[in-house]
């Protein structure tokens, strides 16, 4: 059984995080793709996050189609989420997980909790585009990943914010019932009910 997991703050989630998963899948022919939430995320630990209740209701609209695709809430609900700590608790002798990342996760991933140890501990999958430049990882990391194209739309949750609290839309960037959650919701500024 393969298994790929898939953390992020999911602030919101969009098409890309889709597509890139979606591809993993194929491509490593994986049996599912488990979503991680990060309840904490270090990484953003001076950015205003929007409450983990939100960011899990709209991965559970945007996946309850896909049989392939669970949510996986491990991740610490007292304490920041980091990657080797939930790798170390998932990962056993007999069990080595596929850990799914952007290509721009995999170049800030010596600022990581024990980046090397990530390495040991699961097969790190690494979407990218064409045109990708690698000069910014470190030889060492990138002989031990693995890489793979993937067709998705240049998207980012901040910049899906940014375009909410500017009023503009954000159709064909999430899924419609990420959306409609947004809307109904009035998340990052939008307007209730637009």
């Amino acid at each position: 059984m393969r298994q790929g997991f898939f953390g992020g703050t999911f602030d919101p989630l969009h098409l890309g995080h889709l597509t890139l998963a979606q591809e993993a899948l194929e491509q490593f022919s994986l049996d599912t793709v488990f979503f991680v939430p990060s309840r904490y995320p270090p990484h953003k630990s001076n950015a205003v996050v929007t409450d983990f209740k939100h960011r899990l209701a709209m991965l559970e609209a945007a996946l309850q189609h896909n049989k392939s695709f669970k949510i996986a809430d491990i991740e610490s609900r007292d304490f920041p989420s980091y990657t080797v700590d939930m790798l170390e608790r998932i990962s056993s002798e007999d069990y080595r997980p596929c850990f799914i990342i952007g290509m721009d996760s995999l170049r800030e991933i010596h600022t990581w909790k024990k980046p090397l140890r990530i390495l040991e501990l699961a097969d790190i999958l690494v979407g990218t585009r064409p045109g990708t430049d690698f000069s910014a990882v470190d030889p060492e990391i990138l002989d031990r990943v693995k890489l793979f194209d993937f067709p998705g739309v240049w998207v980012s949750s901040s910049d899906l914010r940014k375009r909410i609290l500017e009023g503009r839309r954000i159709s064909y960037l999430v899924p419609d019932c990420v959306e409609s959650y947004i809307r109904s919701g009035g998340l990052y500024g939008a307007e209730k009910g637009h």
